[in-house]
């Protein structure tokens, strides 16, 4: 399973958790004033995991998206006479004019 695939599967899970949660509460012997409360007690649960998830997605793609811009303007920023002047550096350093 590939990374991306984990929160959407985990999301979908929570979801499904939810609802059968749900459904089992529908058919249990309480009475209707126990069983919403139970409910109402289980969605707000599942909201905050979801909000929790959500933030945490929301975070990771900020992080990358400024990583990978940074790498951008790295990449920009360098002419090709600074890739060539690093490069014949690299190389004399390495022993290869010898």
């Amino acid at each position: 399973m590939s990374r991306d695939n984990r929160g959407s599967n985990l999301v979908f899970f929570i979801v499904g958790a939810a609802i059968g949660a749900s459904v089992a509460l529908l058919y249990a012997p309480q009475d209707g004033q126990s069983t919403r409360k139970l409910i109402t007690d289980k969605a707000v649960d599942v909201k905050d995991k979801a909000t929790e998830i959500a933030s945490g997605v929301t975070e990771s793609a900020k992080d990358r998206w400024s990583a990978a811009s940074g790498k951008i303007q790295d990449i920009l920023q360098r002419s090709p006479v600074d890739e060539a002047l690093t490069l014949t550096d690299t190389v004399s350093s390495n022993g290869a004019g010898s």
